[in-house]
């Protein structure tokens, strides 16, 4: 039974994410055993993951690399998306009070917290089926000031690819002067 005062939220802003394949060749083949935050638990769908800038998403897409970008890296794909989106914001002092959570689900790296988000996913998607598209959490890296998007397939949202990041070099020099990013065969 979905909790009281849970409520979707629309979204209309750019999100951009870091990806190995341009986005027609996107799979959304669910895993059969969860990688990330917020991926079924049950293996019944799968969510793909964007920041709220291209920095953001350089910042959590490497964060386990502890940025450091090989030169094969520069030919991962950035892509924005654009369009309005029905999420549940993790963000919101409600949202959290309604599911009983703190900010745990959206900053912890603990085994039980993903445990929990992965099941969460699972629970929102009974709830509300297609209509919600995703989950607005707060940054892992950047928690103060930055967003995550989890979004399902069903999200209404038009992606475009970028290009490369060697294509980037503005993004590309803003992560490494003001993020430490360490980028091998970059100049």
């Amino acid at each position: 039974m979905r909790p009281r005062g849970l409520q979707l939220v629309t979204f209309r802003r750019s999100w951009y994410r870091i990806d190995v394949a341009e986005p027609r060749a996107w799979s959304w083949r669910p895993y059969a055993t969860p990688r990330s935050r917020f991926d079924s638990a049950a293996g019944r769908f799968r969510v793909r993951y964007a920041g709220q800038e291209a920095r953001v998403a350089m910042r959590e897409r490497f964060d386990e690399q502890r940025r450091r970008l090989t030169t094969a890296d520069l030919d991962l794909n950035l892509v924005e998306l654009t369009g309005a989106i029905r999420v549940l914001d993790l963000r919101r002092d409600q949202t959290l009070d309604a599911l009983g959570l703190d900010d745990q689900v959206s900053t912890s790296r603990a085994p039980d917290v993903w445990s929990a988000c992965q099941q969460l996913i699972d629970r929102v998607h009974d709830w509300f089926g297609e209509r919600c598209e995703g989950f607005v959490y707060r940054s892992r890296t950047t928690p103060e000031r930055s967003a995550n998007l989890a979004f399902f397939k069903a999200a209404r949202l038009t992606a475009k690819n970028l290009g490369t990041l060697r294509e980037q070099p503005t993004l590309i020099d803003s992560c490494i002067v003001t993020d430490g990013f360490d980028v091998r065969g970059w100049r």
